[in-house]
């Protein structure tokens, strides 16, 4: 009687979600990323970026000062500081990069390139942690780079500095994933995001110097309300993973598109380019065919147990 219970248990646990859990934080976070963006622009008409990173950072650390008070004795031991270092100077690098390359190009051009990230992630996963990947994944980069041709038009349209910027952000990223995966193995979460906004602030000091000024009060408020959002971004981000599959979640980051470009029309006057959007568009194929396939079977016959019961 008791097995029985149990397994009856056990079912339930292991019974597919909602098929959109999750959907509505990856969707509210790419809103705040697009946020995030609007500041970043804004601040640099007053700012170095240089500056803006390093201020970041810093509120950043604001932001985690209950955390730090409350795993205070734990929150700083690690057996591989290398790591850490290592991770924290690839994101220093790779903030420098993305926020040069979002002052430098159209909004819309700078998001729709960094869809190539997950994909190049995964690829090089396969490679470096000897990750199983989809077989696609080769023909998925195919596609993803004829999507980066499409936004580029090389030949039609002028090269932009930024696109240079860009694309060494998204190979710092892919870095920086690759790290934190690694570390994830041994480290626990909370440990590895304290010490890296503590680090990439260190980092970030040094080229920030030379570049301070003054900030008044309403200049303040903008820098602490980037270190919330940033915070709060990955907090949702990781909610919404927990919650549901990458090939799920992943088709709703192209949210993130859209919201930019209606920030940057209304902000910014930048209007919506065709190009772009096609583009981008071809890059999303490409992510979606890059991702594992779900076993709906296993999910379909575990729903039919739960059912039963």
């Amino acid at each position: 009687m008791v097995k029985k219970y149990l397994s009856k248990i056990k079912i339930l646990n292991h019974a597919p979600k909602s098929k959109y859990a999750g959907v509505p934080e990856i969707i509210l976070s790419c809103f705040l990323l697009s946020i995030i963006i609007t500041l970043v622009r804004d601040l640099n008409n007053q700012f170095h970026i240089f500056f803006i990173v390093m201020m970041r950072n810093l509120c950043g650390i604001f932001v985690l000062i209950p955390h730090f008070i409350k795993h205070q004795k734990s929150l700083f031991i690690t057996n591989n500081i290398h790591l850490h270092l290592f991770r924290s100077a690839n994101g220093t690098i790779s903030m420098f990069l993305w926020f040069y390359a979002i002052i430098s190009l159209p909004m819309s051009e700078a998001i729709s390139l960094s869809f190539l990230t997950p994909i190049i992630t995964t690829l090089a996963s396969k490679f470096f942690l000897k990750e199983k990947v989809s077989k696609n994944i080769f023909f998925a980069c195919l596609v993803s780079f004829i999507g980066v041709l499409i936004i580029m038009r090389p030949g039609f349209n002028e090269f932009k500095h930024g696109y240079i910027f860009c694309f060494g952000s998204i190979i710092s990223w892919t870095i920086s994933n690759l790290t934190v995966k690694t570390m994830t193995k041994t480290n626990k979460t909370r440990n590895i995001v304290a010490q890296m906004t503590v680090f990439m602030f260190l980092f970030s000091l040094p080229f920030a110097i030379p570049h301070i000024k003054s900030i008044d009060f309403y200049a303040f408020v903008k820098f602490l309300f980037l270190g919330i959002i940033s915070n709060l971004c990955y907090k949702l981000i990781a909610q919404a993973y927990r919650k549901n599959d990458l090939s799920v979640l992943q088709p709703f980051d192209f949210s993130r598109l859209i919201f930019t470009s209606i920030i940057a029309y209304f902000v910014f006057d930048e209007k919506p380019d065709f190009w772009v959007f096609f583009g981008s568009s071809v890059i999303l194929i490409g992510l979606i065919l890059s991702l594992k396939k779900k076993n709906f079977e296993a999910e379909k016959r575990l729903a039919q147990k739960a059912s039963e019961i």
